[in-house]
């Protein structure tokens, strides 16, 4: 079965599922509440990333439009790539999102700091500060569920 083509459906369809605690579909076995979390908290960072690179697009020059280009739509691709399959409880895609919300971590730092990509100063500060703590807690609890699942 392939990646499905309408995202949208599917994670407002899980979200509801996730928020009543059911199980997910094609699941294995029903989900630990660690993995509901670690999932519920990459779909909500995918729409913080997706929501800074729309702001990003509508402020910067085209040059750095480009630069978020190339850097940002593999992540968001990778995010729902890790989301498919963590909902089939893979633990390769549990510890690679733990990686990507590492990675946004480390990313929105460097260019928070780079006044020269005018995206620096973009952002609220608060916005910034939800963004890092929220890749946080995708990589903390992404990590979880990997130790949970090598049990």
């Amino acid at each position: 079965m392939g990646l499905p083509l309408n995202l949208g459906k599917l994670i407002s369809a899980d979200l509801l599922r996730i928020s009543k605690g059911k199980s997910l579909p094609d699941t294995v076995a029903p989900l630990s509440t660690n993995m509901k979390a670690a999932i519920g908290l990459l779909y909500v960072f995918v729409v913080a990333i997706i929501g800074a690179f729309a702001f990003t697009l509508a402020h910067v020059s085209f040059k750095v439009q480009l630069l978020a280009i190339g850097s940002v739509v593999p992540i968001i691709a990778l995010a729902f790539l890790f989301i498919y399959f963590c909902r089939k409880q893979k633990i390769w895609s549990f510890a690679g999102a733990s990686v990507l919300g590492t990675f946004g971590v480390i990313l929105r730092v460097l260019i928070s700091t780079q006044p020269n990509l005018e995206v620096g100063g973009g952002l609220p500060v608060g916005v910034t500060a939800l963004y890092i703590v929220l890749g946080s807690l995708v990589a903390l609890k992404s990590y979880e569920c990997v130790l949970e699942l090598r049990k």
